[in-house]
């Protein structure tokens, strides 16, 4: 069936990437995709406005609200048009939900082109504010703006609240993903909305424990290649690690500590319909694992826990099940799994 996935994203967070290895992934799997970028779209027009000098990248968001809208509604038009008349049974559209230019938020987008786009799928793609800002350092357009790590997260959380807004007024899913997450996962959860968020202990974990937390996230991934083709649907935060340095004011790291709760917590967590929490041996219980666990028991998930130590709280039992070894929770879940795909299909 013909589906259309609309991707936003501030600029640096890895749309452009992340549409283009799908385009990719897809076409590799024998599956036609259209790509529609709406700011590349924008630009041209700008720049090829007849018996004027073209406008430079730097310059676009400086032009009239007016004369902008006008050119955002063609590109939109032309987007749309190639949406419903070219033969593709996918098409991934690269959306910015908001500006935020010379200090000032505006609306990238209007209700009337985004209901002609008819989005089954809505992800927006989120980043580590210091590689967002290292991306941005890069264009003359992102200089004159030098936003610092709290601009950027500000933004970024802005983005995802538009975009969630825009899925659910359409009653259509949103995920909130890495920017370097493997695009097939667009695949998954087209067909189901099985997820898994993926947790561990971080902060103390040494190189060894990160190890063993990757190989145990691989085996993960291979059941789903071996159960549907498709390696599992599944978020590791470690994804995004957190900022440390010196040059980090005390009000980015106040921002940066909280949206990274916020992030694990109200996003990550709030679209996943599985938790998976690991345990390598020697590592002792970790605060933040324990309350994602809790939070996703809380709020209808089944929450799953692999730690071969010792307990005798209570507290651990706040979850689905408690696995004694990595060997009886790969017993147990490929079944487990494949039901779920089932339940949760939205086929």
């Amino acid at each position: 069936m013909n589906k259309n996935i609309i991707i936003t994203g501030i600029p640096g967070s890895g749309t452009t990437n992340f549409c283009r290895d799908f385009v990719e992934f897809s076409r590799l799997n024998g599956l036609s995709v259209g790509a529609y970028n709406i700011g590349e779209t924008l630009l041209k027009l700008a720049q090829e406005t007849p018996r004027k000098p073209p406008v430079l990248a730097e310059n676009l968001l400086n032009l009239h609200p007016d004369f902008l809208e006008a050119l955002r509604s063609r590109a939109f038009e032309i987007t749309t048009l190639g949406i419903n008349t070219e033969d593709k049974v996918r098409s991934i559209i690269d959306i910015h939900a908001q500006f935020f230019w010379n200090n000032i938020y505006t609306n990238a987008y209007d209700w009337h082109h985004l209901a002609n786009i008819d989005a089954d799928l809505f992800i927006t793609l989120i980043e580590k504010p210091s590689t967002i800002r290292e991306q941005l350092m890069m264009s003359d357009q992102g200089r004159s703006q030098d936003h610092d790590l709290r601009d950027l997260l500000l933004w970024q959380n802005i983005e995802v609240n538009v975009t969630s807004g825009w899925a659910a007024n359409y009653q259509k899913p949103h995920y909130v993903l890495p920017g370097r997450q493997n695009p097939e996962i667009i695949e998954s959860l087209l067909s189901s909305a099985f997820l898994i968020y993926f947790q561990m202990p971080m902060t103390d974990a040494s190189s060894e424990a990160d190890d063993q937390i990757t190989d145990f996230k691989e085996q993960i991934l291979d059941i789903g290649r071996q159960l549907t083709g498709l390696a599992t649907p599944l978020i590791d935060p470690r994804t995004i690690d957190i900022e440390t340095g010196d040059d980090i004011s005390d009000k980015e790291e106040k921002a940066i500590r909280i949206q990274t709760v916020h992030r694990d917590m109200n996003w990550y967590i709030a679209q996943a319909s599985d938790l998976i929490a690991f345990y390598p041996p020697s590592t002792i219980l970790s605060k933040g694992v324990s309350d994602e666990s809790t939070r996703g028991f809380e709020t209808g998930k089944n929450a799953f826990v692999v730690y071969s130590g010792q307990y005798t709280s209570p507290f651990m039992d706040i979850s689905t099940r408690v696995f004694k070894s990595a060997a009886e929770f790969f017993d147990f879940f490929p079944d487990y799994m494949l039901k779920r795909i089932r339940t949760l299909s939205r086929i």
